[in-house]
Order: C-alpha cells, then structure tokens, then sequence
C-alpha cells in the first residue's frame, strides 16, 4: 500500500486542473445505481459513507475522525480491489457499491463525492496505462467504456438525492404563496 502514496500525490497533483469539474464532458461516466440493487447487494460489497449532522465522516457507521485525504483515498481504493480478500470487502471492483449521504448539506460532502471520484480516475488511469501505455483521460469513450465496465465501474449511488423529492410539497404550515394575489402593505 505504501507504494500508493507517490501515485496519489501525482493523481491529486493532476487532479487540480481538473477543478470542480469530473473530469470531462466527453464520455458519459456515471452509472444509474438503482435502490433496488443496493438494498440487494451483499454488505460487505457496500461502502456508506455518511457525512453525520457535525460534518464529520461516518465510514460504514463507524466515525472516521483525523484522515488525511490519502488515507481516505487509500481506504476507499482498499476497499473497491480487496487485494488482500478480506471477506468484509468488495468481492471484486465490479461488486462494489459506494453510497454518499449526508445529514443536511454540508461543504465536506463535495469533498468526499470528488476524492471517492479521483479514486476511481486513479484506478482507471493504472490500467489504461497498463494496458494503452496512455492516462485513462487520453482515451476515446469506447475504450473508456471497456475500462470502465471490465474492471472498476462507477457504481455510486447518492442517499437522499431522488428526483421524485424535489417534487414533493413543502411541509411548511400555511397557505401557499400565490405570486401577484397578496398585496404586501
């Protein structure tokens, strides 16, 4: 695992230019997790990661206080290629499920969505380079779309983000506004 660090520093160090943005808009990366096949995944192939009403990190329920960003970037690549079996981890990348919520909103969620992302970019780039002797960004969408699919899939799901929500009325008491009825005085 120590061999790791140089090459998340020259991921972040990459990463930078990148900004907020993930990655590019060229290739369509994200994948539709459905509730369905979270809730039927087996355990050990799921990673929570819960920002709790303090913003602070709760891995798995467990609080994870004092991680450096490479030590979170290092437990969650540990987790996705369980190169040492442990049972309470993904039985492959493909298996994998990460899911991010948060109690509230909170700054330290985008944080951890784009570290959990510059995973993933870490793992696609060793292999395309491996593979294609070029980064993972250098690469047409097709031969994005085989990384991708072979060998780690982008399989987030965001808690508490349905789109069905956003449709739901507000629980506020009392009548609602009506633009150009009222008359403030």
């Amino acid at each position: 695992m120590k061999t790791l660090l140089p090459f998340f520093l020259i991921l972040l160090l990459s990463n930078l230019s990148f900004g907020q943005q993930w990655l590019d808009t060229t290739c369509k990366i994200e994948n539709e997790i459905t509730n369905e096949e979270y809730t039927s995944a087996q355990s050990n192939n799921i990673l929570t990661l819960i920002i709790d009403q303090e913003g602070k990190l709760l891995m798995n329920g467990q609080k994870k206080e004092g991680l450096s960003e490479i030590q979170f970037k290092e437990l969650v690549y540990d987790f996705l290629s369980n190169p040492s079996s442990v049972k309470t981890k993904s039985d492959s990348p493909k298996q994998a499920i990460i899911a991010l919520g948060s109690y509230g909103k909170h700054k330290n969620y985008d944080l951890i969505l784009r570290y959990v992302r510059e995973v993933y970019l870490y793992a696609w780039d060793a292999y395309s380079e491996e593979k294609y002797q070029v980064i993972y960004s250098d690469l047409d969408c097709k031969k994005r779309e085989k990384i991708r699919s072979k060998n780690f899939p982008y399989n987030i799901i965001e808690l508490g983000k349905d789109k069905e929500d956003s449709k739901k009325p507000s629980s506020t008491p009392g009548i609602p506004p009506f633009a150009g009825d009222v008359i403030d005085n």
